[in-house]
């Protein structure tokens, strides 16, 4: 395999599965410093490649409404296919592991194609000529790492990465603040906006004079309303930065409060230290990656974790009803901290 020539990538979504990839990027560009980068991307996603650690030469849309649609799915398919099929590729890496991002990858006709040997659709290994024996049971950011590492016979452990800010376009901010994100793809996903607004009252009694600032997009508004009338103070951003400017935000905040969303992985990629609430899904698979992250969750019920994008039980989502003196006292102390290193 040669030193220069292209790569191409397929992730398409979601929103935090494209952030865990930075880290394999950065990898692949230590491997393949010469080479050349194009990237398959969701439309709604493509504006964070502009902060990859791995420059990406080219987006390649993939537009899942379109495809979906009936009949011009098809012409839209082959409009994608014709577009991968431009180039020459040398190296293709499937990283989300269904059937259509493996047979898009077997359509790029690159030298090497390849994913996991045991992928989310097991269909999608029908397409690659390198199947890649990797741990699937571990955080998304290691996995995606551990790809890149057997694939490019490496063993570098997995990167700090850095990311450009920018903040130009963002309003003032205040000096000291917190940042809320109260949306989520899944319903089950989604705690109370009013179960936000009571934390973070109860961290401002041990930090005073720290803000808040509510992030999302635009469906997130009713939310940000509702915690609003409970923090008349709050800086409400949601549908008004874009996810270069999300990054910023999220870069300048002393933490991050949120449910698993994609946003807690961009807090997590800035260095901001996230306090996250879990319900449905696994933080040790898809929490914030690092150390100096917080993770709150019911451990007395048995029912959390169970991957369901909506909650079956009546009463539902009983994995929402976390305490919220206990969450807003660990998040008080650390913003109280936080402060105190700021003014000394």
């Amino acid at each position: 395999m040669g030193k220069t020539g292209k790569i191409l990538v397929i992730k398409p979504s979601s929103l935090g599965d494209v952030v865990h990839t930075f880290p394999a990027l950065e990898l692949l560009r230590r491997s393949y410093p010469d080479m050349e980068l194009d990237f398959v991307i969701h439309p709604a996603f493509a504006d964070l490649l502009d902060l990859s650690p791995f420059p990406v030469r080219k987006k390649i849309l993939f537009r899942r409404r379109e495809l979906g649609s009936f009949p011009g799915g098809a012409a839209e398919l082959w409009k994608l296919i014709r577009e991968v099929r431009q180039e020459e590729y040398e190296i293709t890496i499937d990283f989300q592991g269904l059937f259509r991002s493996g047979f898009l990858s077997w359509c790029s006709r690159s030298c090497i194609v390849a994913g996991f040997a045991s992928p989310r659709e097991k269909s999608a290994a029908l397409f690659y000529n390198r199947k890649v024996d990797v741990l699937m049971e571990q955080h998304a950011v290691s996995r995606y790492a551990e790809l890149v590492n057997k694939l490019c016979s490496t063993s570098f452990p997995v990167p700090d990465v850095e990311i450009p800010r920018r903040t130009q376009g963002l309003p003032p901010l205040p000096e000291h603040f917190a940042v809320i994100v109260p949306g989520a793809r899944w319903e089950s996903k989604v705690f109370p906006p009013e179960l936000f607004g009571k934390i973070f009252l109860e961290a401002r009694n041990a930090a005073p004079g720290c803000g808040a600032v509510i992030v999302g997009g635009p469906g997130e508004k009713a939310a940000a309303d509702a915690i609003r009338k409970m923090i008349p103070d709050a800086i409400d951003l949601t549908g008004k930065t874009s996810l270069v400017q999300l990054v910023s935000v999220m870069y300048l905040a002393h933490a991050v409060l949120t449910n698993d969303s994609g946003p807690m992985h961009i807090a997590a990629l800035a260095g901001s230290c996230v306090f996250a609430l879990f319900g449905p899904t696994l933080p040790e698979l898809t929490g914030p990656y690092g150390m100096e992250h917080r993770v709150f969750k019911r451990d007395d019920l048995s029912c959390c974790g169970c991957m369901k994008r909506v909650c079956p039980l009546t009463p539902g989502s009983l994995c929402h009803n976390i305490n919220p003196g206990y969450v807003g006292a660990e998040l008080g102390n650390f913003l109280k901290q936080k402060m105190n290193e700021v003014r000394s």
